[in-house]
């Protein structure tokens, strides 16, 4: 499997573990994601957050409202650590 990640998809990541949406009880919309993060729109943000949960580093929690949430998994959050040691080199 390719690890790369596009700047977008990083950010997202980034801001589900920040926000510590690390299970399904605690995840966030793409609402909450896109006023945290603040230069992209809900649509482009939700096509990043089916890429990473295709690539299963992201998963659905449960429904907010009536929008789906999203949480980061281990696998998400052992490669954003990657990124991580990459960002402090």
């Amino acid at each position: 499997m390719n690890d790369e990640l596009v700047r977008t998809q990083y950010i997202i990541l980034k801001l589900l573990r920040t926000n510590k949406a690390t299970n399904c009880i605690r995840g966030m919309t793409v609402t909450e994601i896109s006023e945290k993060e603040g230069r992209n729109k809900p649509n482009t943000l939700y096509k990043h957050i089916k890429i990473l949960q295709k690539r299963n580093l992201v998963e659905s929690g449960i429904k907010v409202e009536r929008a789906d949430s999203y949480f980061i998994n281990e696998l998400g959050m052992e490669l954003l650590k990657k990124y991580d040691d990459m960002e402090e080199n």
